[in-house]
């Protein structure tokens, strides 16, 4: 589904498979514009996908459930793995496979960013190694990023194009004031629920709960609100450019 230009939130129910995936893989897709797309992507226990590659985009991952081999060589060293929790980043052009080692299945949250067709099958892995190899970063790999007041946010990997989060909030907490210049932000919804707040009047706030997917616009300037006493996690996708947080005052209206 194409974003908005306000604030968007997709539970999980609203969409299903996609003919777009990987061989072997279901994915389902909540958010696509000309550069993006969000996906849930779907393993079966014991199954190996197709030899692909992502064509020109850049996939940036999050394993939620089960447990991820990302194979991009004909050695067993020429492979990761990837955990529940775990973030991974597979860069454009890699010929790879998935491998669902365990007999559970596999559920992946990712960002798929770039241009062209997003998936590509071929016949036989690679005969040589990709420039830039995929990588996974573990929950002791996470560095904080983009402070905000009452809220933590760690990425996996400071220096890629897209930033990942991993984002915590307490119950009860409002964040400051923002916006996130020129970056889309696309987020899934781990647990718990929160607020997206954009102003203080009537139809200016778009809630989230756990297992759904939200996008915020470039440049809308908004706070992040938990209303309950639960905690609430959370992983966010900024697409654009430095700067990625921009703090700013209360809206004008706040008042009023």
């Amino acid at each position: 589904m194409a974003p908005s230009q306000a604030v968007e939130v997709i539970a999980s129910t609203e969409f299903g498979p996609s003919e777009v995936s990987p061989p072997n893989t279901t994915w389902e897709i909540a958010f696509y514009t000309d550069w993006v797309l969000v996906v849930r992507a779907r393993l079966g226990g014991g199954v190996t996908s197709g030899w692909h590659t992502f064509g020109e985009h850049e996939v940036y991952g999050v394993v939620i459930e089960g447990r991820a081999r990302f194979e991009y060589g004909s050695r067993d060293k020429d492979s990761i793995d990837a955990d529940t929790g775990d973030f991974f980043h597979i860069p454009a052009e890699v010929v790879h496979r998935n491998v669902n080692p365990t007999g559970d299945e596999q559920v992946i949250i990712a960002g798929v960013v770039g241009s062209g067709m997003p998936v590509v099958s071929v016949k036989e892995p690679p005969l040589r190694l990709p420039a830039r190899e995929p990588r996974v970063a573990g929950t002791d790999d996470l560095i904080p990023t983009g402070i905000l007041e009452n809220l933590t946010r760690l990425t996996p990997f400071p220096d890629a194009a897209v930033q990942q989060i991993r984002g915590h909030a307490t119950g009860r907490i409002e964040s400051s004031w923002h916006h996130h210049g020129d970056n889309d932000v696309f987020g899934y919804v781990l647990n718990g629920e929160g607020y997206v707040e954009w102003g203080l009047g009537d139809g200016e706030r778009k809630i989230a709960h756990a297992g759904d997917f939200f996008h915020i616009p470039p440049g809308l300037v908004h706070r992040d609100v938990n209303p309950s006493d639960d905690e609430q996690d959370y992983l966010l996708w900024l697409t654009g450019t430095e700067p990625r947080v921009v703090h700013v005052d209360e809206p004008a209206n706040s008042g009023e």
